[in-house]
């Protein structure tokens, strides 16, 4: 179960099925924009191979210096970008990790640069019903799969975590950080520490999206394009993710938001956080389907496995979509 998303599913043919029994059973691979050039610049280019790792274990390899454009699941193997700030990196292999330069920028790759991600995943101990797939197939196209927040996520103890430092109880957080491991909340790293205030912001939206699922807010919607041709090209409804500058809209997602921060308690502008202002979230828009583009499946009944293909517009999961085919897909 993913955290705050609606128990309900739009495909009435959910099949059984294991996915993951091995790294190379999910594979993820970065798309980013066309037209940069890769010859020119003083910033190296990588690209990454990880296995069965965390990201935390990358950061640890390459340092400071780099810049990554998004957070890859451990449990995959995901092929990713990474640039260099003025710095000398020579490849490397250690550890489930990958590094091989491929160029130079001119800029840093940022986000900005992501189109999304590809993803490549079989299917094993498969009940192939072919009218699950069809089903998933035509429900992905038209994007109307919601846009959850995947279980990633949430890993270990991250929501309570960043609930904790929104509502200022920097002590409770304090102890949670340690029992996952870490220094602490002022030793962990910056990057961690802001992962976990996004968690909780992640369960909000998470809610938001499922009182409109369920029914319980109800409304018009205002929409947002998503246009990164040829990849991506399309309308899908825009919710809203929580923060000190969130503004109400009068939309059903505006509601849903508003109405989901009244249950927790809390304020927009707690997402400010004076203490730490480096963790502050300011909020945004975010699709509330999950723009997919070319989606297809293969099924091997010889062997009781499939395979299912689809990119995904960056900051969308995989398990999202799958939870749209298989009853259970961790």
């Amino acid at each position: 179960m993913i955290p705050g998303a609606s128990s309900r599913t739009l495909n009435p043919y959910l099949l059984g099925g294991k996915i993951k029994v091995l790294p190379e059973d999910f594979t993820v691979s970065e798309v980013i924009k066309k037209g940069i050039d890769f010859e020119n610049g003083k910033h190296l280019l990588g690209v990454v191979e990880k296995k069965g790792v965390d990201h935390s274990v990358v950061v640890r390899l390459l340092g400071g210096s780099a810049n990554y454009l998004g957070i890859k699941d451990k449990d995959a193997l995901a092929y990713f970008f990474v640039s260099f700030k003025r710095v000398k990196v020579n490849g490397f292999s250690s550890e489930g990790v990958k590094l091989r330069i491929v160029g130079k920028t001119r800029k840093m790759l940022g986000r900005r640069m992501l189109v999304g991600n590809a993803f490549r995943i079989n299917i094993k101990s498969c009940q192939c019903n072919p009218a699950a797939f069809e089903y998933w197939k035509n429900i992905m196209k038209a994007w109307q799969v919601p846009n959850y927040y995947g279980p990633q996520r949430f890993a270990s103890n991250n929501l309570k975590i960043g609930q904790a430092i929104v509502n200022r109880n920097f002590s409770e957080a304090d102890e949670l950080i340690v029992a996952d491991g870490h220094r602490g909340l002022k030793k962990a790293p910056l990057w961690l520490k802001k992962f976990y205030v996004q968690s909780y912001q992640s369960y909000l939206f998470n809610r938001e999206i499922a009182k409109v699922i369920d029914g319980e807010i109800t409304g018009e919607s205002k929409m947002i394009e998503i246009m990164e041709p040829p990849v991506f090209k399309g309308n899908t409804d825009a919710g809203y993710l929580a923060g000190y500058g969130f503004r109400d809209f009068g939309d059903k997602y505006s509601k849903s938001l508003i109405e989901v921060a009244r249950e927790e308690g809390i304020k927009f502008r707690h997402f400010y956080i004076d203490e730490m202002p480096e963790l502050s979230q300011e909020g945004g828009i975010r699709p509330a389907g999950l723009p997919a583009s070319l989606v297809s499946y293969t099924i091997d009944d010889k062997n009781d496995s499939a395979t299912v293909r689809f990119v995904l517009n960056r900051g969308s999961y995989a398990t999202v979509a799958l939870r749209e085919l298989l009853i259970e897909n961790t």
